[in-house]
């Protein structure tokens, strides 16, 4: 009876084991690909749930407004999206890669409006943590 208990307790703790290990060499939710749509889904349909994990502490956002250019850092960037959460916006959103690399990616989104288009240059870096957004870069046509 010892025995069994010792075999299934090892059982147990190589399973745990196991387990662990996965979801640490996995970085599976922050790919690539997940940062782009849950990046697209935040600013197109206001879905900010896991935005804060895929932008990098370091984050910068520019936005040309004019001759000004305005700069943001990550906290003032989730707030913006925040203030939006839950809003549609009336807009076509479609995204396009215009580099890839295997440690950094330059993404296009474009937001057509019915009289304009935001465009937004995602810079996505793979890091320590996963791909995280690095940088955006907006601009209006």
């Amino acid at each position: 009876m010892k025995a069994i208990k010792s075999i299934l307790a090892a059982l147990l703790v190589s399973i745990i084991i196991t387990s662990v290990g996965y979801a640490k060499g996995d970085k599976g939710y922050l790919t690539m690909d997940y940062a782009i749509k849950t990046y697209v889904e935040a600013v197109s349909l206001g879905k900010v749930k896991g935005i804060d994990e895929i932008l990098d502490n370091n984050v910068k956002f520019t936005l040309a407004q004019g001759n000004k250019v305005i700069n943001y850092n990550k906290m003032e960037l989730i707030n913006s999206l925040k203030i939006s959460e839950n809003i549609n916006q009336n807009c076509k959103t479609d995204y396009s890669i215009i580099e890839k690399g295997e440690a950094q990616t330059i993404v296009k989104v474009t937001m057509d409006y019915e009289n304009f288009s935001k465009i937004n240059y995602v810079t996505i870096s793979n890091t320590d943590q996963g791909w995280k957004i690095t940088n955006v870069s907006s601009l209006y046509k």
